[in-house]
């Protein structure tokens, strides 16, 4: 039992590991959302801000009769949308600071700590388009890392010894029993004796208690206790359920393998296909900005309408988006990488210990 006891103990320590990781997986989701939707709004933001110029170049040129009044209109009509556009982007990140406040504090009752925006201190980074870490080592890391696996271990090793336990109460068992002890014999002589038997024990308390130690009058035995079980029908359905629970056991954990193995190979997958999509989303939209750029220059000579411009603008915000959003899937899916192969908590300088204390010992790496 103290074996038992011991390993529930370790397998109460991996447990909160896991939920430490869990955590901080949510969080760096949760923020990955913060960062998409800071650029979202910057983007939309700019292609509001381009498309209002446009309308004002628009009007001017209409009091010039330069331009139809179709133009004006169109120009109006695509303000009005980006606009929309800007208030849906703002509302989603008003909901992104939302979330990210209420996993990181206790309590959102202070109006000061509500209404304060919440900025991301780290942007997306470049994309490593390099070969990636080769699949067996990370499939050797998780299987190695990941507290699950370990949890499941543990138990495994208490249904080995609840197994033991069980066999060795269908057996007979032989046992040496001893006893010795000693009599503190004293006191005054019996009346009706009093000259006829000479007695040498004590009377006062004091020689009662050197009796007791001085081997005067001493109390012992020694046996031996044997017991055979016959037909122990109890005992029997006991060790067949530990029998059962030992093989669940090991069948949990091999299957627990196999799922990481695929979790690990999905997560590596999952960020190949999210580099591919990367930079597909980079080159459409360095496309659309050289587009952008090109129909810009010729309405500023004159041969271009205000217009044409105004839709290449918008295809580059779209074009931006998309890049913004392929960057974010690409972030969660490195997210999803540490978490499947059990490096989270390392990745981002958070050690155990730290965790279980409340207070950060040493400095990030």
């Amino acid at each position: 039992y103290l074996r038992i006891a011991k390993s529930d103990k370790k397998i109460s320590d991996i447990a909160f590991k896991d939920q430490v990781i869990a955590t901080v997986t949510q969080i760096e989701n949760i923020y990955w959302d913060l960062v998409n939707a800071y650029e979202e709004a910057r983007v939309d933001e700019q292609s509001l801000a381009f498309a209002q110029q446009s309308l004002d170049n628009t009007k001017k040129e209409l009091q010039l009769e330069s331009v139809p009044a179709m133009d004006e209109m169109k120009a109006e009509a695509e303000v009005s949308r980006r606009d929309q556009d800007l208030t849906v982007a703002k509302t989603t990140l008003e909901l992104q600071q939302s979330l990210i406040k209420n996993a990181l504090t206790k309590s959102l009752d202070d109006p000061i700590l509500e209404a304060m925006p919440v900025v991301p201190t780290d942007t997306m980074q470049l994309v490593d388009t390099q070969a990636s870490q080769p699949l067996a080592d990370l499939v050797s890391a998780a299987l190695q890392d990941r507290p699950e696996l370990a949890e499941s271990a543990v138990d495994l090793v208490n249904r080995q010894i609840s197994r033991k336990a069980a066999r060795n109460a269908l057996l007979p068992s032989l046992s040496l029993v001893g006893y010795y002890g000693g009599t503190g014999l004293a006191g005054p002589t019996n009346p009706a004796f009093k000259g006829t038997i000479a007695s040498i024990v004590p009377t006062d308390f004091g020689g009662a208690i050197v009796n007791a130690y001085n081997n005067s009058a001493p109390d012992y035995f020694v046996g031996l206790n044997l017991n055979i079980p016959l037909r122990n029908r109890v005992a029997k359905a006991d060790q067949y359920r530990s029998e059962l629970e030992y093989r669940q056991s090991e069948l949990r954990l091999e299957q627990l393998k196999k799922q990481i193995r695929i979790e690990v190979r999905n997560a590596q997958y999952a960020l190949e296909q999210n580099v591919a999509r990367v930079e597909a989303a980079r080159k459409a939209r360095d496309l659309a900005q050289r587009t952008f750029e090109i129909t810009k220059k010729e309405q500023d000579l004159g041969s271009g309408s205000s217009f044409q411009t105004l839709s290449a603008q918008h295809d580059l915000a779209v074009a931006q988006l998309a890049f913004v959003t392929a960057t974010t899937t690409y972030e969660k899916a490195k997210v999803e990488l540490d978490r499947a192969t059990g490096t989270t908590l390392e990745h981002n300088g958070i050690r155990i210990q730290d965790a279980i204390s409340g207070t950060v010992s040493s400095s990030s790496p």
